[in-house]
């Protein structure tokens, strides 16, 4: 069923940036020396880049796990770290870029609060469709692979029903559509 008054209204699409709206956080990425396998150094390193992109949201990394490689990291190998946030897993892409063990990561997660989401889609859909737009997206925390998407439920004042797709950007922005 598509949300409408008198007509159908044609299916519309809205950018939203994670700069704008605190709906969705990439997480972080960053490039730091650990100076040969220095994890520890990473793990904390990871921990305040994610706390410091979750803190629009009031959510902390509970804790951070990289593997230990066998041998000394050599350029080119790749690892994924592990935060915890409300017991949930992020994940996060590490990248040894040379022989003095310097690393680029970045988070292949994103984080969505789900009642800001569902608040922020409601304001931007009334908006954007010119009358009220609620829309249920759950509560808690949800965490997104990049380029995944969720769905959440929007509902117009007669009673009408659509599904809002919900798309995580490489970016870190997402996007949402709503759909008949």
């Amino acid at each position: 069923m598509s949300i409408s008054r008198t007509a159908p209204r044609p299916v519309f699409r809205v950018v939203l940036s994670a700069l704008v709206f605190p709906l969705a956080l990439a997480g972080c990425s960053g490039f730091i020396s650990i100076g040969g396998p220095d994890y520890e150094a990473l793990e904390k390193e990871i921990a305040t880049e994610l706390d410091k992109a979750y803190a629009p949201i009031s959510r902390k990394v509970e804790s951070v796990k990289c593997p230990r490689l066998a041998d000394e990291p050599a350029t080119g190998d790749t690892f994924i770290c592990v935060a915890k946030v409300e017991d949930k897993e992020v994940r996060v892409d590490v990248r040894v870029e040379d022989d003095e063990g310097s690393v680029e990561y970045k988070s292949r997660d994103i984080a969505f609060d789900l009642a800001a989401t569902a608040a922020d889609i409601s304001t931007e859909a009334s908006s954007q469709l010119g009358f009220a737009v609620t829309v249920d997206c759950g509560q808690g925390l949800k965490i997104v692979e990049v380029g995944s998407t969720f769905t959440c439920t929007a509902v117009e004042a007669e009673g009408d029903t659509a599904t809002v797709v919900v798309t995580a950007r490489n970016d870190g922005s997402s996007s949402w559509e709503i759909t008949g």
